[in-house]
């Protein structure tokens, strides 16, 4: 089964909850997108903070687009996350805060701009959860599909079947079957289900009817 997981952004406590609460009745888990303004323009809410206030039953996996995570998980452990995919361009001591990331019983995966080499991540593919591939430039939503990325995840499918693979960024009904049939098995939407006059539900069912049809 592909797995459909929404990407939220959000700038205030308000933001996520309401983005929240639009997609529990679909899934189990979403993606809660965090920005510092540094390693990307944009900038969101810290995050941790307001998932500890936030009432919910879904699952978070938290995409730090930040440039030092490793300053920052202290207080997302106190948090109900429990995936953290963290961008490969900020190494500073990945292997070592991988390491603590498991000693805290949580998940972590290595995240992958569209310029950024499959080898970059080489060397930690045995100490990690899952790849995430960028399929824009990281950001705000609405970002232009980048197809050279879909070669580097076939790639990445064929030296190392069992890793799972997820794409994030201008995934619609008229690329998605592209990027499954690359190998990737989870699907992280964002603007496409978030946008102006569509209805959530509608357009989350639409896209795991399309990739399981696959």
């Amino acid at each position: 089964m592909i797995q459909i997981i929404p990407a939220i952004i959000a700038k205030s406590y308000e933001d996520l909850e309401k983005m929240v609460r639009q997609v529990e009745p679909y899934v189990d888990r979403v993606q809660l997108d965090i920005m510092d303004g540094d390693f990307v323009s944009d900038k969101t809410i810290s995050g941790y903070e307001e998932l500890i206030k936030l009432e919910t039953k879904l699952k978070f996996d938290v995409h730090l687009m930040v440039s030092k995570p490793e300053d920052q998980m202290y207080y997302w452990y106190k948090t109900g996350a429990d995936n953290f995919l963290i961008q490969a361009e900020t190494d500073h001591g990945h292997q070592d805060l991988i390491k603590q990331i498991h000693s805290n019983d949580k998940r972590a995966g290595l995240v992958l701009n569209p310029e950024t080499p499959i080898d970059k991540i080489i060397d930690l593919i045995d100490d990690i959860d899952s790849v995430q591939f960028m399929t824009v430039h990281p950001g705000a939503y609405g970002g232009e599909f980048v197809e050279s990325v879909v070669d580097k995840i076939s790639e990445l499918h064929n030296r190392y079947p069992n890793i799972p693979l997820a794409v994030d960024g201008a995934i619609h009904t008229g690329n998605i079957h592209k990027v499954i049939a690359a190998g990737a098995s989870i699907i992280v939407l964002g603007s496409h289900i978030f946008s102006e006059n569509r209805d959530v539900g509608e357009a989350i069912e639409e896209m795991r009817t399309l990739s399981n049809n696959e």
